[in-house]
């Protein structure tokens, strides 16, 4: 197996070709080490000098990070609030106007976090970093375009970004660049991140490449009033002590806190403030794509996924230059990119390096929350309630609250059936969200009970899941089905525990494929009987007879087995087949032979041989399939694994459909113990 530096090293050297790029450098931080980096290409060309950790690239918006840190600083020894109007700190901006009267001023919150609704101006301000302090007074004094009203959207400003420059020499009384030299660079042992060129050492050159050819970009512009937007310079190897030092701001802890900038303040930059979109994306050019939201906070992008959970980074971009970084807080994990060619596209390759890390397992462990120990002894006192329960020792337990959600006389016989379903409830493991909030499992897993403490530590609610009780929630709960059942009556059994749980995925999965308006998703269960149709309706006489008949046979019986077999398509149905298990063929022989004996109403399923019976859970009732798509479903049905524990149904059930809302008519329990 490729080390992880090879792994690594094969995604920046597929997308080093995929942008063009004459060179790139990139590194692995793990809480705070560079520990993997490398380089692929050249620093010049017509050099075979090769880029690694300690080549100077342009990191362009990546500066936004410094900025808004340096900004920080000012917050924290309480020079400057974030919430104060920039009028406070730029009187030049009191007379701008906004697109709508009713605007709020904007305030220095805004523009670090995107949301002073300024246009867009990547184009124009990338070709004038440079700018002189007296032209930057002349487009003040212009006054402004909005986009948006302040403080209502997301729109990307480098403008906005020169006025927290501008704010921050204004409280500072030293120019941004110079601030963060002095308190954060210096302090951080960052000596290769400059505001200029460095005149000496492995520079890497700026190209564009055009029409297959690499044309140089020209003397980058140097510093100016703009550049706290995008004019740091840097390498791998500073960058990783920088990502480093905003891991370092999680978890937070108690203990030394020494530092250019206290914990605190390094995590709200890295909080979303302002949300840009919910969109797709796909993290590998080959890969499947999924959602994530993305939005800001300050001076540093946020993204939301499902795999990779919440990431924290910047992109740069400039004439000649385009970079990454990307790290996850709860993994302490980050990644870095440079190259040296016109807006090339790190961000992707940063994010396919994570899905690497993520297939190869090197994310590290997920976090965990440690319950407080308030938690542990209220759910250690909740599985000893429902055990053997007195409602004294309910009240001495639950805040006030809890009696009045649901009654005590309620709560006291649903514990007495679990008690007895289970036997003595015992903490097996205790899962917290926080550390007042959680669930633990007891029953050897089958029982999970979800707890919450208030502010007085008292529990404020306990939700008890019983896997081996069968569900309650409405088996249809679409009219247009209904209406087609009308005037039937069905006997149902449901699966529970593993089985359940798999058939949700299942129908998940499945839904993801055919979902649409034309689909109907049912819950689990499995027929027995039907009796009567649209055409020889059911009536009310004959509903009693059939719960009558149907109880008494449940009495008899055993809880009947229902096993997973595999997922297929059943008269264009795409269902979970199940075993004809001896329980499940003994019900149904028996059950068709009491409705004989009491002349109930014939129904559809009388037409099916007993031998011929296919049990399944149906996962969605749908419109016509058309060939390919029905292909492709059966495809993917015939490669998942159904192998999961066996479930057992307690009780059967009855229900009548009228075109209405469907009416549970009786709730039979098998009376006999299984053998």
């Amino acid at each position: 197996m490729a080390t992880t530096g090879e792994a690594i090293g094969g995604v920046f050297s597929r997308w080093a070709r995929r942008t063009r790029a004459p060179g790139v450098a990139w590194g692995v931080v793990r809480r705070g080490e560079l520990t993997a980096s490398g380089g692929v290409g050249v620093v010049r060309l017509g050099d075979d000098s090769a880029p690694d950790a300690n080549t100077v690239f342009r990191i362009a918006s990546m500066t936004k990070s410094f900025t808004g840190a340096a900004l920080m600083t000012l917050v924290v020894d309480g020079r400057l609030r974030l919430d104060d109007p920039v009028s406070t700190y730029l009187p030049q901006l009191a007379g701008w106007t906004f697109p709508s009267e009713d605007g709020p001023p904007i305030t220095a919150r805004h523009l670090v976090s995107m949301e002073a609704g300024l246009p867009t101006d990547d184009a124009w301000a990338d070709r004038h970093i440079d700018l002189s302090d007296d032209q930057m007074d002349a487009l003040l004094e212009d006054r402004g375009a909005f986009a948006w009203t302040p403080g209502t959207r997301f729109e990307y400003s480098n403008l906005g970004w020169a006025l927290v420059g501008r704010i921050v020499e204004g409280v500072a009384g030293v120019r941004v660049q110079d601030l963060v030299g002095s308190a954060l660079l210096g302090p951080l042992g960052m000596s290769a991140t400059t505001w200029e060129r460095p005149r000496t050492g492995s520079v890497a050159e700026p190209y564009r490449e055009r029409d297959g050819t690499w044309l140089h970009e020209g003397a980058p512009l140097g510093d100016g009033t703009i550049a706290p937007m995008g004019g740091i310079w840097s390498t791998v190897v500073d960058l990783a002590r920088w990502v480093g030092f905003l891991l370092d701001a999680f978890p937070p802890r108690d203990g030394d806190d020494a530092g250019p900038l206290p914990r605190w303040a390094r995590r709200e930059m890295q909080q979303l403030r302002r949300v840009d979109e919910l969109t797709r994306f796909r993290p590998s050019p080959a890969g499947p794509s999924r959602s994530s939201v993305t939005g800001y906070g300050i001076g540093l992008g946020i993204r939301i996924d499902e795999r990779l959970g919440v990431s924290v980074g910047h992109s740069g971009g400039l004439p000649g230059y385009g970079s990454h970084m990307r790290w996850l807080p709860d993994r302490g994990v980050g990644v870095i990119g440079l190259s040296n060619v016109s807006y090339g596209n790190m961000h992707g390759a940063c994010l396919e390096a994570f899905e690497v890390l993520a297939d190869r397992d090197e994310l590290g462990p997920e976090p965990t929350v440690r319950p407080d120990a308030s938690l542990e002894a209220a759910a250690a006192s909740s599985a000893s309630l429902l055990t053997s329960w007195t409602d004294a020792a309910a009240e001495g337990l639950f805040a006030d609250n809890v009696a009045l959600d649901e009654s005590l006389e309620r709560r006291a016989e649903e514990a007495a059936g679990l008690a007895a379903r289970h036997g003595r409830l015992e903490v097996e493991a205790l899962d917290a969200e926080t550390p007042l909030r959680g669930s633990f499992t007891a029953g050897s897993g089958d029982v999970r009970v979800e707890i919450g403490l208030n502010h007085g530590r008292r529990v404020q609610w306990l939700d008890v899941e019983d896997r081996l009780r069968p569900s309650d929630a409405p088996i249809v709960v679409d009219d247009r089905l209904m209406a087609d059942a009308a005037g039937s009556v069905f006997v149902v059994v449901r699966p529970v525990g593993r089985l359940a749980e798999a058939f949700t995925e299942w129908q998940d999965r499945a839904l993801d494929r055919i979902g649409g308006p034309a689909t109907i998703a049912p819950a689990a269960h499995a027929t027995l009987a039907s009796f009567g149709s649209r055409s020889d309706p059911v009536g009310s006489r004959d509903e009693a007879r059939i719960v009558e008949t149907v109880t008494a046979w449940a009495a008899e019986r055993a809880p009947i087995d229902l096993r997973a077999l595999r997922l297929g398509v059943l008269d264009g149905v795409p269902v979970v087949s199940l075993e004809r298990t001896a329980s499940f063929v003994e019900g149904l022989l028996t059950l068709r032979a009491a409705a004989a004996d009491a002349a109930l109403p014939r129904g559809s399923t009388d037409d099916i041989p007993t031998e011929a019976y296919a049990p399944h859970l149906s996962l969605a009732y749908v419109g016509e399939l058309e060939a390919d798509r029905r292909a492709e479903l059966e495809a993917w049905m015939r490669g998942v694994s159904v192998a999961v524990v066996p479930s057992v149904a307690l009780r059967a059930e009855v229900v009548s459909y009228d075109g209405g809302p469907e009416r549970r008519l009786a709730l039979c329990t098998f009376g006999r113990s299984g053998a």
